[in-house]
């Protein structure tokens, strides 16, 4: 009877400290606005991203894949313009891979405040100019050339019905220089979507 109530106590105490696994994820377009650049070159562009990760309540581990480019006005170079004019409005790509984590207030029913930081390995491209003016959109050649990163978002789901929310904020972003820019860039990302949460004990009801 005493090896009963041990393994009956022992079982209650495990199941108090199990940490309920969803999952959650979503999408979201953005607005880029570059920070230190000539704003009659670099133009405010467009981004769209997607992630998923692990919900153990306060904490989400993630993991995002995105694609964003600006517009640039190749014809408002002085280097360029000097040298005959431009080829028009070009878009210069970024492709980002971003593990993270979030943290999270789960804890209200309405609205779902967070605040999220992220590692980006960034792939950055742009037409090849060949204009010796000292910018990465006076380069030689196009291919992708990689930079580091980082992104902090601070952001709010607002409830629509069940596990969906409408998801608004911002994001506050770096790439270092890596083997594209020749010093670091930083941007403001407005931005809507949609974010997803499941239900607890979505993983076969596995808990630890």
């Amino acid at each position: 009877m005493i090896g009963l109530c041990s393994t009956l106590s022992a079982t209650a105490f495990a199941q108090k400290r199990r940490v309920e696994l969803r999952f959650q994820g979503g999408v979201d377009v953005s607005v880029p606005i570059f920070l230190n650049v000539d704003r009659n070159i670099v133009k405010p562009g467009a981004g769209v991203s997607g992630w998923g990760g692990l919900d153990i309540g306060w904490i989400v581990f993630d993991f995002g894949l995105g694609l964003m480019g600006n517009t640039i006005k190749t014809d408002n170079i002085p280097e360029i313009e000097a040298a005959g004019g431009g080829i028009g409005d070009q878009p210069l790509i970024r492709w980002h891979f971003s593990p993270g984590i979030r943290l999270q207030v789960p804890t209200i029913d309405a609205v779902l405040p967070y605040v999220t930081g992220s590692f980006d390995a960034n792939l950055w491209a742009f037409e090849a100019l060949a204009v010796d003016c000292g910018w990465y959109y006076c380069r030689g050649e196009g291919r992708f050339r990689f930079a580091p990163g980082f992104t902090g978002k601070v952001g709010v789901g607002i409830r629509l019905k069940g596990p969906f929310y409408l998801d608004v904020g911002m994001k506050y972003a770096m790439s270092g220089k890596g083997e594209f820019f020749v010093r670091k860039q930083w941007w403001l990302e407005p931005f809507v979507g949609f974010l997803f949460r499941g239900g607890s004990d979505r993983f076969d009801g596995v808990g630890y």
